[in-house]
């Protein structure tokens, strides 16, 4: 079975604004690439981490679906 590398992080461009951004080493070459990213700022680190998180939950479940599967999984 394949390892999927899957990273969730919160970034901070300025002051009071946190998102999180969820990455994915698709190609299996160390190189992790965004997937999916808030389309809207959180006013703590907390409350970011705690959506992207539900994001993630989302995406790959108790299952785990694969890179490509995952992308085409509705957010909303």
């Amino acid at each position: 079975m394949d390892v999927r590398k899957i990273g969730l992080v919160v970034e901070q461009p300025f002051d009071g604004s946190y998102y999180w951004v969820i990455h994915e080493d698709v190609r299996h070459d160390g190189h992790f690439e965004a997937l999916h990213r808030a389309d809207r700022p959180f006013a703590t680190y907390a409350a970011a981490l705690a959506q992207g998180y539900g994001v993630m939950q989302r995406l790959c479940g108790l299952t785990g679906l694969p890179a490509y599967a995952a992308r085409a999984v509705p957010l909303c």
